[in-house]
């Protein structure tokens, strides 16, 4: 599977998948009506195996967990390719959904069916509150906000959850 591509800007986009197929950052431009493609990177240090990585602030946050035993739980890294943290499998996240909202990441991981709010930050993974929400162990479905409401599920069950 490949996740949505992540744009960066400045014609910058970041590839990433799962299954040990890494990531990549290219250039696109376009000159003399030509489009012309520049690989900027290439790394196995990230890969996502469902859901797109998050940009914020100049650095990419994801869940690098996938079925080929990789357990790299949620990492964040530089814009050049430099791994700053990973949690690897406390907690493992598994696949699981996350958004940004009001420059906090909201996640749920995908094995334990946990809810976190995490603040995005280079230095470490910053956990500001958790809750048990789902009962099962493949939680990998997108979340979804909406006027205060978050929407989570599994293979079971659908919950609405207030966040304020």
């Amino acid at each position: 599977p490949i996740p949505n591509v992540t744009e960066i800007g400045d014609g910058r986009l970041f590839i990433t998948g799962g299954y040990r197929s890494g990531s990549a950052m290219i250039r696109v431009e376009k000159k003399n009506n030509i489009y012309i493609v520049t690989e900027l990177y290439k790394t196995q240090a990230f890969g996502t195996h469902v859901h797109p990585p998050i940009l914020y602030k100049g650095h990419l946050y994801a869940q690098c967990t996938d079925n080929t035993g990789r357990r790299d739980g949620m990492l964040c890294m530089d814009l050049e390719g430099n791994v700053k943290w990973k949690t690897g499998q406390s907690p493992e996240f598994d696949k699981g959904g996350m958004i940004l909202v009001d420059d906090l990441i909201i996640s749920v991981d995908g094995v334990e069916g946990i809810l976190y709010l995490i603040e995005p930050n280079p230095d470490s993974f910053k956990v500001l509150s958790k809750a048990k929400m789902l009962d099962t162990n493949q939680c990998w479905a997108p979340l979804a906000l909406s006027d205060g409401k978050l929407l989570i599920r599994d293979q079971k069950q659908m919950k609405c959850v207030l966040v304020r």
